[in-house]
């Protein structure tokens, strides 16, 4: 392949997908930020844990049910105008938050009003991304924002953590409101306006969007990867008494942390290098099936905190990049008068998954062990993995013709 083509190839010759990159980075980065704030600041209002965990939940939470009820307003209007909106409204609320003296109550409402237009907001980029590129850089811009958004929660939580104890936590909030001005801004200036997709009439309900997704097997075999989430959040949800079981000090929960957003940044690169555009979807079973598997390895004896960084690590990039496949090809198996809610209900269900996934591994890592727990959702993600995995396989060799995978009607009763 010539250096030109490679560089039309390249979403980044793209002005409007460097300015919405850039838009995501600031924001995803300031938001990092205001989770570390957010969580200092309700630990020194109530000095309680439990509080502590369930007001950093508010930041991703009310995103599952925006993503539901919202969604569909991005096929209905511009994305653009949504999305913009949606920045507007998140700088004012977190400018709110940043209000010396604010209550506790008042600070958990603004909190879960931020998080839940969060979730309209990621269903109109994701769409609008498609809009701007086209079906061969889209995969490549798939994974270049896991990778932003893998360089920017290392450094954000870092740097919120740095941030809250030199100045203060409002320090931290007030920089995150002023990265969602700064995406407003990137967005009106370099981002061509749209008209809305559809009409009106062609938007359904969560209802209509999830038959959607169900009733072609291909649709249906990545929207049952989203529910693999349950399974692979385990390490984040249990590094802390993973950490503690071993003997280690609490310094190495952040590095165990840091090494599976390493794992990703380097796993989507050598993905992205080496296999072709062409062949992503041929991987989506190979990536539901393998991402489980470093974590049996923790079941080994003696293996220690390095064993531990390298199999959480391996494990995320293998997500990571199966997230990768999974969006980039069901953006392309939706109608576009459907592909915000489509892909905001899928969205949903991906967070919903992860919010319950957390709370199992950690209830059964206090039951028995924290590597129990860890071995465990590795090993049931392989069995979960056949249902999707083989679906995908036998759907993509029965492959039907592009014009019969138009929607059903939506009034059509089942």
């Amino acid at each position: 392949m010539s250096t030109s083509t490679q560089g039309k190839l390249s979403p980044f010759s793209s002005t409007e997908f460097r300015a919405t990159w850039l838009a995501e980075l600031l924001s995803y980065f300031g938001d990092q930020l205001a989770r570390v704030a957010l969580a200092i600041l309700v630990f020194d209002h109530t000095n309680s844990a439990a509080l502590t965990g369930l007001a950093y939940a508010l930041t991703y939470v009310p995103s599952v049910l925006g993503a539901l009820a919202l969604s569909a307003i991005a096929d209905r209007r511009p994305r653009r105008s949504v999305i913009i909106l949606a920045d507007a409204s998140r700088a004012i609320v977190v400018g709110a938050m940043a209000i010396p003296g604010m209550s506790l109550p008042g600070l958990c409402a603004l909190v879960s009003v931020m998080s839940f237009l969060g979730g309209p907001y990621k269903a109109a980029q994701l769409a609008l991304l498609r809009d701007i590129l086209d079906s061969k850089q889209y995969p490549v811009a798939m994974s270049i924002r896991q990778v932003t958004t893998q360089a920017a929660q290392i450094l954000g939580f870092a740097g919120g953590g740095f941030i809250s104890s030199v100045l203060t936590p409002q320090v931290c909030l007030v920089f995150n409101s002023a990265t969602f001005f700064a995406s407003c801004s990137l967005y009106l200036c370099f981002v061509a306006k749209r008209a809305s997709p559809g009409a009106v009439k062609s938007a359904g309900s969560v209802a209509s969007t999830t038959r959607l997704l169900w009733e072609e097997p291909r649709r249906r075999a990545i929207f049952l990867t989203t529910f693999l989430g349950f399974f692979y959040i385990a390490p984040e949800a249990v590094a802390a008494p993973y950490v503690s079981a071993l003997g280690y000090g609490k310094m190495w929960v952040g590095a165990l942390l840091a090494s599976t957003g390493i794992g990703a940044v380097v796993g989507l690169w050598a993905f992205h290098r080496f296999v072709p555009k062409d062949l992503y979807a041929a991987y989506l079973p190979i990536m539901c099936f393998t991402a489980g598997l470093p974590l049996i390895a923790l079941c080994i004896q003696g293996g220690g905190i390095y064993l531990a960084m390298m199999a959480f690590a391996l494990s995320n990039a293998l997500w990571c990049i199966q997230v990768v496949i999974s969006v980039s090809t069901l953006i392309e198996l939706l109608p576009d008068s459907k592909r915000a809610q489509g892909m905001g209900v899928s969205s949903a269900m991906n967070l919903t998954a992860q919010g319950l996934g957390t709370a199992f591994a950690g209830g059964l890592s206090e039951l028995r062990s924290p590597a129990f727990a860890l071995v465990f959702a590795g090993t049931s993600s392989i069995f979960f993995a056949l249902w999707p995995g083989l679906l995908w396989i036998r759907a993509d060799r029965e492959r039907l013709p592009d014009h019969l995978l138009e929607p059903v009607p939506l009034d059509r009763k089942v």
